[in-house]
C-alpha cells in the first residue's frame, strides 16, 4: 500500500470512492475539487500497487477562538480493504499534517448509529464530547462530536 497527498488528477477516482463508501452522503465532484485546491484542507490517499485508490481522508482547518482547529471531514476505505490498517494510517498522516501546521486540536462528527466508527476513533485516542448535532446527516440521523488533542 502506498500513501501520499491526493491532487486534482485524483478527482474522478476520489468521487467514485466517496460514492462507494457513502452512497447517500457522497461529496460532490465540485466539493472534492474545492477541498483538493484549498490550502486550509489536506487530502491523503491510499493506493494499491496498481495505482487504484482504495481509501482517502480529508481534513480541514479553521480558526476557533484565535487557535487553529483541525477537522476530519471524511474518512473512506473500500469495504474489501477495511480492518487492514489503511484507515489508521490515513488518520495518522492527517494528524502529522495537522501537527506540521501547529494544530493541536482535532474534531470530527460520527453518526450516533455508527458504533464501528466510534470505536475505531476511540482506539486512536479520540474522545466523545457532550455535543450532539441533531439531524446532521441527510437521513436525519444525529451526529456525535469527538475530539483529540495532539501533543
Amino acid at each position: 500500500m502506498e500513501y501520499c497527498k491526493a491532487n486534482l488528477l485524483d478527482l474522478f477516482a476520489l468521487e467514485r470512492l466517496e460514492e462507494a463508501c457513502f452512497p447517500a452522503e457522497a461529496f460532490s465532484r465540485r466539493l472534492i475539487k474545492n477541498l483538493l485546491i484549498n490550502t486550509k484542507s489536506a487530502v491523503f490517499k491510499a493506493t494499491e500497487p496498481t495505482g487504484k485508490i482504495i481509501g482517502n481522508i480529508i481534513g480541514t482547518t479553521k480558526k476557533e477562538n484565535s487557535a487553529s482547529v483541525g477537522r476530519i471531514f471524511s474518512l473512506c476505505v473500500l469495504a474489501g480493504h477495511r480492518k487492514s490498517g489503511v484507515a489508521t494510517r490515513l488518520v495518522q498522516l492527517l494528524e502529522e499534517e495537522f501537527c506540521l501546521r501547529n494544530i493541536r486540536k482535532i474534531r470530527l462528527e460520527v453518526s450516533t448509529l455508527n458504533n464501528v466508527a466510534r470505536t475505531f476513533y476511540e482506539r486512536l485516542g479520540y474522545q466523545m464530547t457532550s455535543d450532539i448535532l441533531p439531524r446532521f446527516y441527510h437521513d436525519g440521523t444525529d451526529a456525535m462530536v469527538m475530539r483529540k488533542y495532539l501533543s
